[in-house]
């Protein structure tokens, strides 16, 4: 039996939810001063000044730039990682602990490392955002690589199918859902650590100017700031579920 959802679509419920939450927000902002929390027409007034400021497109460009050249070459390097890994016993013995450890290791503590290792500009910054989700990816692609097919592999090798298609028609359709599901978890905490970073470690960019507002006790650019990084995530989601994940048939070459 089909039950009509009574408060119409998806996107009906959405606004409903945002405009109680605008409302609950409003009311609470009342009862304390626009240092503690400020209203949302406030932050609506500071997120118009800060795009509109000279300085925003460069400092945005900033951010962009260094969160997508630390996210392709997490991407990269992790889905390398995980194939070789998943190809070779000698290579996983060798380097899964290593990806394991760094798993383990705090965000707080790999920007400290970096401010001692690299220069205060967008190299520490995309190092990272690279470091910081490197072991997510590669372990994903690791799991990819266990889902292939051993009798399609060894057919494989009966009929000496060349390494090319091999890759191409078995290995490719079977880690492609775990690339983009890793590409998707990536891609929060991407845009979460480049905050970190920027405010920890450069004079520039939407992280750099977040601390600035923190000193000057302007907690509606501070929230502001957060939505401009929420819209860059949420495209960068958007993008992702528009990539369609339709493999090849495994049953051939």
């Amino acid at each position: 039996m089909n039950l009509k959802n009574p408060l119409g679509s998806n996107y009906t419920q959405k606004y409903i939810t945002l405009v109680g939450f605008l409302i609950l927000w409003s009311m609470i902002s009342l009862f304390y001063s626009s240092v503690i929390l400020p209203s949302p027409l406030t932050v609506s007034k500071a997120f118009v000044r800060i795009i509109t400021a000279e300085s925003f497109m460069q400092n945005m460009g900033l951010t962009l730039f260094r969160g997508i050249s630390g996210y392709l070459s997490g991407m990269f390097l992790g889905i390398f990682l995980g194939v070789i890994m998943g190809k070779s016993p000698i290579i996983y013995n060798y380097i899964y602990p290593v990806i394991s450890t760094l798993q383990a290791i705090p965000r707080i503590s790999w920007i400290l490392l970096a401010m001692v290792w690299f220069p205060l500009d967008s190299s520490i910054v995309i190092f990272i955002i690279l470091i910081t989700i490197l072991p997510t990816i590669t372990l994903n692609v690791l799991e990819g690589m266990t889902t292939v097919s051993k009798e399609l592999l060894e057919m494989g090798r009966i009929f000496k199918v060349g390494s090319g298609s091999l890759l191409r028609d078995i290995y490719l359709p079977s880690i492609t859902p775990f690339i983009l599901s890793a590409a998707k978890i990536s891609s929060g905490i991407t845009w979460k650590s480049i905050l970190m970073a920027e405010l920890l470690t450069v004079n520039s960019g939407i992280g750099y100017e977040m601390a600035y507002s923190r000193a000057a006790l302007a907690t509606d650019e501070i929230i502001a700031y957060t939505l401009i990084i929420l819209i860059i995530a949420h495209i960068h989601q958007r993008i992702l579920k528009q990539i369609p994940v339709t493999p090849r048939d495994k049953g051939t070459f």
